[in-house]
């Protein structure tokens, strides 16, 4: 099989992002992981360099920094506050963003502080994006489908249209379907991108 991913299943996400989040991809934008950590570490490793920064508001998933040191970039924590939910400002982003920058990771909802980013933060935070065009947003969505109450769940390439040729966009399986051993994660950018993955794939 390719190792990528099947044709059929590439489909299924391809028709998932349709359904789900109004974003349109092809099978070749789309790669499957065992994972979305295999995902997110595939993309770093494909397109880090020597000194890339990489912005992650914090605090976060333990393995972001990781992957990005190993993948030779540096990352670059953006400390949120409990007073503001744990919710990244478009004021910190912009501080934080430099020529260096290669890629701005968003985590809605989060791991581990359960901040979800209604569509109007996450728009401000699209709005100094769209300002850098040097920059790739990597989306981790993977807990998508964990909201509450009449908390309405969107993607940044989903708000800002002109951003969806750079943004990857990640999900997956394991939480979504309370699985957490069914290790099957994947996104959708760019064909480029995704190409580059797929070599990188053990």
């Amino acid at each position: 099989t390719n190792v990528d991913g099947i044709a059929e299943l590439k489909d299924a996400v391809v028709k998932k992002f349709k359904r789900e989040n109004g974003l349109d991809y092809k099978p070749s934008q789309v790669t499957i992981g065992t994972g979305g950590k295999q995902v997110l570490y595939n993309a770093f490793v494909a397109t880090l360099n020597p000194g890339d920064e990489v912005v992650i508001p914090a605090p976060y998933w333990v393995r972001y920094p990781d992957m990005v040191l190993l993948a030779g970039g540096e990352p670059v924590e953006v400390v949120t506050s409990m007073s503001n939910g744990f919710k990244m400002t478009a004021e910190q982003l912009e501080r934080a963003i430099t020529a260096k920058t290669k890629w701005v990771l968003l985590n809605s909802p989060s791991n581990p502080t359960g901040a979800a980013y209604t569509r109007a933060e996450l728009k401000v935070l699209t709005d100094v994006l769209v300002k850098h065009p040097h920059i790739h947003v990597m989306t981790d969505d993977m807990y998508e489908h964990l909201v509450y109450d009449d908390f309405v769940f969107t993607t940044a390439a989903q708000i800002e249209p002109s951003l969806y040729p750079r943004t990857l966009t990640i999900n997956g399986c394991s939480k979504a379907y309370c699985m957490t051993g069914w290790r099957m994660g994947y996104g959708c950018g760019l064909e480029p991108l995704i190409k580059y993955m797929a070599i990188m794939q053990p």
